[in-house]
C-alpha cells in the first residue's frame, strides 16, 4: 500500500484541473489564517514556554513563535496552531485534516530549502493526495470508533510526501519516507477531555513527516508493508481498494465555516435552515443535537468544558455561538458560555450512519416554550466548489483571523502574493514577512 500511496502522489500533479494550483495557494493562505488566530490560543503561550524552555535554537523565522528557532519547533508549533481552533481545511469522507499536517511542513521545509512557491504547490497538492488516500482505505470517520484520530495516523505520511517531493527524492526514497512515518501510526481520541494532547498530535505527524523524508534522503529504510499487515491489525480493518476519484483529492477539501468540531457544522447549518422557518430557536428551552453514531466519539454538550479545546467539540457552545451571532468567531469558544443558552442535549441518530463517510449530517430537534418540538436534520450542506466563490469566502475569512494582529495594508499586500503563489521565487520572503506582520 505505502507503494500504491507513493504513486497515487506523483500522479496527482498529473490530474489537475485548470483551478488546482490556484486552489492549492487557497489552502495555504486559509492555513496560514488558521495559525495566525491560533497564536491567540492558550496553546500557542504553552508552545513558545516550552519551545525557550528546552533552550531551541535555529535560524527559521515562525509566525508562531518570537525570535529564530530550528526547523523541527517551527513545524511542530505552526501545525499545532493550524488546527488549535478546529477551523483548518477537511477532506470529510477520509475525516483528515491534511492543511494542518501538511501546509506547515511544505512551507517551513521550502523555506529551509530556498524552493520557490510553486514547488510548494507540488508538494501540498502529493501530500494532501497521500493522507486523503490512506484516510479513505482505511474508513475514514469509522475510524473514531476504534479510537483512531484519522488525521494522527495518517498525517504523517502526508508530510512525509510533501517534504520528499521538496527534496527531489528518488521514487525509492519518497516509498521509504512513507514506510519511515507509517512506522509511528498512532493517534488516539480521547474518551474524556482532547486538551493540549490531541492538538500535539497534528504538530507530531507534521514534524515526524518531514524527518522521515529528511532521513529516507539520507538512505534510512522502512518496510513497505506496514500499513498492509501490522496497520490493518492495529486499524482493525484490511485497507480498501485504491480510490478512483478523477482529480486530486484535494479538490474536494473544504475550506470551514465555522472554528469547532466537524460534526457540528451540519449542526450550525440545521439552526439556519430553522432560523429561515421562521423557527424562534432563541426562546427554546432544550435543543437536543443528534449526531451519527461514529461522530458522537468526540462531541460533547458540556456547558463548563476544560478549556477552548473542550468548547469547540461542545454542542452547547456551538448552539450558544450561533444564538449570539458569532459561530465564525473563534473568540466565542475561548471564553464562558453564556447563561441564557439553551439546555443542550447530545445524542445518536443511528439512521444518519449511512451516509458516512460522504455525509456528516446531524439531526436538531428545538423544544420550544409552548411546548412545540421542531426538528430539522440536515446533510452536510452543498459547499462552494468554484474558485472565485471559494477566493471571496478564504479571504475575507483571513482578514477576520489576522485583523486584531496585523497591519492591514501589508496584510493585504502578502495575502496577494500568497494568493499567486505560482509566482512566487523564493518561500523565505514569505515567511519572513508573515512573519513580522503576525509576531511583534
Amino acid at each position: 500500500m505505502l507503494q500504491e500511496l507513493a504513486e497515487d502522489g506523483a500522479r496527482s500533479l498529473e490530474k489537475l484541473r485548470a483551478d488546482t494550483r490556484s486552489l492549492a495557494a487557497l489552502h495555504v493562505l486559509d492555513t496560514m489564517g488558521c495559525v495566525a488566530a491560533g497564536t491567540g490560543h492558550p496553546l500557542a503561550a504553552q508552545l513558545s514556554a516550552s519551545v525557550s524552555r528546552m533552550g531551541d535554537q535555529g535560524v527559521m523565522c515562525s509566525p508562531a513563535l518570537t525570535g529564530t528557532h530550528s526547523l523541527r519547533s517551527a513545524v511542530l508549533t505552526e501545525s499545532v496552531l493550524a488546527h488549535a481552533d478546529e477551523f483548518d481545511a477537511l477532506h470529510p469522507a477520509s475525516a483528515v485534516v491534511p492543511s494542518a499536517v501538511v501546509v506547515p511542513a511544505a512551507l517551513a521545509v521550502a523555506d529551509r530549502e530556498g524552493l520557490p512557491g510553486s514547488a510548494v504547490i507540488d508538494a501540498v497538492v502529493i501530500g494532501y493526495e497521500v493522507a486523503v488516500e490512506a484516510g479513505l482505505r482505511f474508513g475514514g470517520p469509522k475510524l473514531y470508533e476504534r479510537a483512531w484520530w484519522p488525521t494522527a495516523v495518517f498525517g504523517a505520511m502526508g508530510a512525509a510526501a510533501a517534504t520528499a517531493r521538496l527534496l527531489d527524492l528518488s521514487r525509492a526514497a519518497a516509498v521509504s519516507s512513507l514506510g519511515l512515518a507509517a512506522a509511528g501510526l498512532g493517534g488516539l481520541l480521547s474518551r474524556d477531555e482532547l486538551a493540549a494532547g490531541h492538538y500535539l498530535l497534528a504538530g507530531r505527524a507534521a514534524v515526524n513527516g518531514m524527518e522521515a523524508a529528511y532521513l529516507a534522503g539520507s538512505g534510512a529504510r522502512a518496510s513497505r508493508t506496514l500499513l498492509d499487515g501490522p496497520g490493518a491489525i492495529a486499524l482493525g480493518a484490511a485497507p480498501a481498494p485504491r480510490s478512483a476519484a478523477p482529480n486530486p483529492h484535494l479538490d474536494d477539501c473544504v475550506f470551514k465555516a465555522y472554528p469547532c468540531a466537524r460534526p457540528l457544522h451540519a449542526v450550525l447549518q440545521a439552526l439556519d435552515a430553522l432560523a429561515e422557518r421562521k423557527v424562534p430557536v432563541g426562546s427554546a428551552r432544550r435543543v437536543e443535537v443528534l449526531l451519527p453514531t461514529a461522530l458522537t466519539r468526540f462531541v460533547t454538550a458540556d456547558r463548563a468544558p476544560a478549556g477552548p479545546t473542550e468548547a469547540a467539540a461542545s454542542a452547547a457552545f456551538a448552539v450558544g455561538a450561533w444564538l449570539r451571532g458569532v459561530a465564525e468567531d473563534v473568540s466565542f469558544f475561548r471564553g464562558a458560555l453564556p447563561d441564557e443558552t439553551p439546555e443542550v442535549v447530545l445524542g445518536q441518530a443511528p439512521g444518519l450512519d449511512a451516509g458516512l463517510p460522504a455525509q456528516w449530517g446531524a439531526r436538531v430537534v428545538v423544544h420550544l416554550a409552548d411546548g412545540q418540538e421542531v426538528v430539522q436534520e440536515m446533510a452536510d450542506a452543498a459547499h462552494d466548489t468554484a474558485l472565485p466563490a471559494l477566493t471571496q469566502k478564504v479571504t475575507a475569512k483571513f482578514r477576520r483571523q489576522t485583523a486584531a494582529i496585523a497591519d492591514a495594508p501589508l496584510r493585504d499586500q502578502w495575502m496577494e502574493q500568497c494568493l499567486a503563489l505560482d509566482t512566487v521565487s523564493d518561500i523565505r520572503d514569505l515567511r519572513f514577512t508573515l512573519s513580522r506582520l503576525l509576531v511583534p
